[in-house]
Parts: C-alpha cells; structure tokens; sequence
C-alpha cells in the first residue's frame, strides 16, 4: 500500500453535510453524482443491487492532485435510521487530519453551530514523534455525529 485512497461517511442529509464539509471545513467538490444501482456485470459490488445513492466526492488541497486523500459523502435514497459509531468503539470510530490553526478553527466552528467535543494540547508520543513535540487536538461531530479529529504541530 502507498496510502490512503478516500474516506466514505455515509450520511442522512447531503446538502446540510456539504455546508458543513465544503462551506466550513473548506473542501471542494470534484464529483456530484447519483450512483445508480450496478447492472449484473458478474463483478463484485459491496452496493446492494437495489441502493441507488448521491455521491459527493471532496478534496482538500489542490482538487486535481489525484493521488491525495478525499472524502465521499453519500446519502441513499432510503435512509435506515442507522448512527455514527462513538469514540473507542469496534470499527472505524473516527478520521483524523492534520490541519493548522486548530484553535482558530474550533471557534470558527463553534459560532456556525458545530459541536467542538472537545480541543487539547498535549505531547507529540502518541502520535509516533519526540517527547518534545507539542500538538493540538479538535474533536468535532459533522451534522450526523460522525467524529473528525484536527491534529496540529505546535511551534
């Protein structure tokens, strides 16, 4: 493996996801498209046969480095009440990115509405780096609780 390709949050309103993802966060979309149910083609598809399903693709950074991580968000057309995992619990129960002025960030987001779980400073171990280093963490819920965590490098 070389690195990650996309993260895939499923979510229950898109439009109320892209102001929060591309209006707060700042990510631009590359794709917008419905993904219509796969035709019997004998190839694997992890879509059941009958989900049809928006997609929205982001990116951050320059939209066209094809190799950087994005974000899909897709909302199907029947939602199944389903929620976001908590923190610590089995599976993937939260994304992290690195990002520069978390603080500044985290009160950007609080005044448009977003729930900040929490932003603290704390060593650089845990993250493989020297004792010395100092970092900042934001944890925030998107607008269906799934969790993100702001990772910064400070001085």
């Amino acid at each position: 493996m070389r690195a990650a390709s996309h993260i895939a949050i499923g979510v229950t309103d898109l439009e109320r996801s892209l102001v929060f993802y591309r209006d707060l966060l700042g990510l631009t979309v590359i794709r917008d498209a419905v993904n219509e149910p796969p035709s019997d083609t004998g190839l694997y598809h992890p879509v059941p046969a009958t989900t049809r399903r928006r997609e929205v693709f982001l990116r951050f950074g320059d939209p066209g480095d094809v190799d950087s991580v994005f974000i899909a968000l897709s909302q199907p057309d029947v939602p199944d009440g389903s929620r976001p995992i908590g923190l610590g619990q089995v599976g993937i129960h939260h994304v992290g990115f690195w990002a520069d002025g978390v603080a500044e960030r985290a009160e950007r987001l609080r005044a448009a509405g977003v729930e900040v779980v929490s932003v603290t400073d704390t060593t650089g171990v845990g993250y493989g780096e020297d004792a010395g280093t100092r970092m900042r963490a934001m944890f925030v819920k998107d607008p269906d609780g799934t969790i993100l965590q702001f990772d910064e490098r400070l001085g």
